[in-house]
């Protein structure tokens, strides 16, 4: 399974998401580290290191899916 971590920089949030999660868009996600964007990653344990170290104060679980 994917797990997508979504940093929003300009809201100091990440979120860790499932692969099938409705709030993930279905169409040309852009990722720039500088700006944020959507990143997945193989496996949970990656995913939430991700999710540590993306150097955001707001770090959640996505409640829709709840990976």
């Amino acid at each position: 399974m994917v797990y997508w971590v979504h940093i929003a920089r300009q809201n100091d949030r990440a979120m860790l998401h499932q692969d099938r999660c409705p709030s993930i868009p279905s169409n040309n996600i852009t990722t720039d580290f500088w700006e944020g964007g959507w990143f997945d990653y193989p496996d949970k344990e990656r995913a939430l290191t991700a999710l540590e170290l993306s150097g955001t104060s707001d770090q959640r679980k996505c409640p829709l899916c709840k990976p």
